[in-house]
């Protein structure tokens, strides 16, 4: 039985994961896709990081989470090309 079924779910466990990874860094975050696959859930959030005292980037993060066990199976990070 899977314990992650709803996307409220998932976006709730992929942002602690965030929190975690990112600490204090982490500014806003926005869900732009999150899908279920055969068990896995892909996640896709744009995430405002602060990268130095006054600097903030805009990046893309890409998870990977079982929903079986709710680890997270893997991470990809980019940052995104300010408009």
């Amino acid at each position: 039985m899977s314990l992650l079924v709803r996307i409220e779910d998932v976006e709730q466990m992929a942002r602690a994961w965030l929190e975690r990874k990112y600490g204090k860094k982490l500014g806003k975050v926005k869900f732009v896709e999150v899908m279920s696959d055969n068990g896995v859930w892909n996640v896709k959030a744009n995430v405002k990081l602060a990268t130095g005292v006054l600097l903030i980037n805009s990046h893309l993060v890409q998870l990977k989470i079982d929903s079986h066990s709710m680890d997270v199976l893997g991470y990809s990070e980019s940052q995104l090309a300010e408009k």
